[in-house]
């Protein structure tokens, strides 16, 4: 089979993904292997950072990827597709991709393109939705609507903050390098994948200091205090997997405690990795001193701030990165109360 072949029959996977019902297979009609799956709800938004979510991605990229051949990895892809959350589903099945060898040469389509929800203002799809249907025979061109104006400085930095590419190359980063990676498994080394975790953090914090600098802006102020008041946010996106808004973040609000960790648990993770850093080395889950040196310093902080799969202590040093994530899109409803869409 060719790979434009095998494009060919990927690619339905991933369209018309925002139309689908909770209504999933039954459970004794599908694939043995697909048990354990299916436990995020359908029509909620999946997040690759969130401990829960990513372990059942993990789950189903590992059933995908351990296929016999292209014929029963299609297969499986296409019941899970019937079953799973819908962005656990394409986070999954573009790792799976990414790393097949019976995939190799396959295009990935743009994840903008699959959910064109998350990165474009809900104002922007509902005046094309207007027009399309106004002029179904034309092609049609609409501007994107602005997400704030001069009232706010860090406005001037929409056109970076927001871009499309950018974003979508955060989202493929992660599917390049899964936090949760077995080389076990895949036989499949990522070499220095936490320290290029870092490099890719520090281009992208780099890049965003020349654009401030650029636009008359200081550069950024390094965030220590978790107590610390945040300055607003209103990204302006309506999830068409949920129908819920992305929730905007209130000037003045400040990181607080969720069911599954607190801000407590962040400073302590903070603190203990400051103290490694002083101390110039880790100390494995077995009590072994690991040296943070000029040749491995780098890899192992970045696996330990991630934390990815390759933590050499993830209980002690935590999950600071991923559940800062999650910390930072809850903030408006930590526990939940409100039923908000929790981007």
């Amino acid at each position: 089979m060719t790979i434009k072949e095998k494009q060919d029959q990927l690619l339905p996977l991933f369209e018309k993904l925002t139309t689908l019902t909770r209504q999933q297979i039954p459970p004794e009609q599908r694939d043995p292997r697909l048990v354990g799956v299916g436990v995020l709800p359908r029509g909620t938004l999946f997040s690759c950072f969130h401990e829960r979510h990513l372990k059942e991605a993990t789950k189903l990229f590992e059933i995908l990827f351990t296929a016999a051949d292209f014929a029963d990895f299609l297969k499986l892809a296409q019941q899970a597709r019937d079953v799973v959350n819908e962005g656990l589903f394409v986070y999954a099945l573009s790792v799976a991709i990414a790393h097949r060898d019976d995939c190799r040469g396959v295009t990935l389509p743009p994840i903008q393109e699959v959910f064109p929800d998350r990165f474009i203002p809900a104002e922007t799809i509902n005046l094309a939705s207007k027009e399309a249907k106004n002029k179904p025979t034309e092609d049609v061109l609409v501007e994107i609507e602005d997400t704030g104006n001069i009232l706010e400085p860090e406005y001037k930095l929409a056109y970076f903050r927001e871009d499309i590419g950018i974003n979508a190359h955060h989202w493929h980063w992660h599917v390049v390098y899964p936090a949760n990676w077995s080389v076990e498994l895949t036989g499949k080394l990522k070499d220095r994948k936490g320290e290029l975790f870092y490099y890719m953090h520090q281009q992208m914090c780099a890049r965003y200091d020349c654009e401030r600098l650029s636009n008359g802006l200081n550069r950024m102020v390094a965030f220590h205090n978790f107590e610390e008041k945040l300055e607003g946010y209103a990204p302006h996106l309506t999830s068409l997997v949920s129908g819920l808004h992305y929730a905007s973040r209130p000037q003045g609000f400040s990181m607080r405690d969720l069911t599954e960790v607190d801000v407590q648990d962040m400073e302590r993770w903070r603190d203990r990795i400051l103290e490694a850093i002083d101390l110039k080395h880790v100390h494995d889950s077995q009590g072994n001193e690991l040296a943070l040196d000029e040749a491995n310093g780098a890899n192992i902080l970045g696996s330990i701030i991630e934390a990815s799969s390759n933590s050499p202590n993830r209980k002690f040093y935590g999950s600071l990165h991923n559940w800062g994530h999650v910390m930072m899109a809850r903030m408006h409803d930590p526990d939940g109360r409100f039923q908000v869409s929790k981007n």
